[in-house]
């Protein structure tokens, strides 16, 4: 697999046409919510974020590893969610203004999106590193023509796989539900 560094995002109007076409593109994607210890509640914003995003919900744990990231710190909470890649979330993941943007306090960390079992667009937010993972030469050419910013980076890159498993035929029926409710 190719790795593309995304090296820049040019302005509001690109990272809202980004959005639409990874929601398009993708079968989910995740988001980290963060609490600085276990009894923390959740801040305001990422609770609003939560509540939106309820309804497409496909599975949630704490964890200490997501896509380009590892965290050691064993007081604070991270905790990953799963949501189904639709396309009535594009409202609140257009909130905010860049990329880069997703992270705490005012939105959850580390947007990323997965496709085929394995995450093909991973960010590390607060390092400003974002990455797409893909061998579809047309889907780069297709992102450049929107104006996002990318660079090959390497080959046989490692993949962060989500093993969901376990989630999947719950994933499966939601996906069915969501499809048959939208005819």
């Amino acid at each position: 697999m190719k790795e593309y560094f995304v090296y820049e995002i040019k302005n509001k109007e690109v990272y809202d046409d980004f959005i639409q076409y990874m929601l398009e593109h993708s079968d989910f994607f995740s988001v980290i919510y963060f609490r600085n210890r276990k009894d923390s509640p959740l801040n305001k914003y990422l609770k609003e974020y939560k509540k939106i995003l309820r309804p497409y919900i496909l599975h949630a744990e704490n964890t200490r590893k997501w896509p380009n990231t590892e965290t050691w710190n064993g007081r604070s909470v991270y905790r990953i969610a799963f949501y189904y890649a639709d396309m009535k979330c594009y409202d609140v993941l257009t909130r905010v203004n860049d990329i880069f943007e997703w992270h705490y306090p005012r939105a959850p960390m580390d947007l990323c999106f997965y496709k085929n079992g394995y995450c093909w667009f991973a960010l590390t937010a607060h390092e400003e590193m974002a990455y797409l993972y893909t061998n579809n030469e047309k889907e780069i050419q297709e992102l450049r023509e929107l104006g996002v910013m990318v660079e090959f980076s390497e080959d046989n890159a490692r993949l962060f796989h989500y093993d969901l498993e376990k989630e999947m035929n719950h994933y499966r029926t939601k996906i069915l539900n969501k499809k048959n409710s939208s005819k």
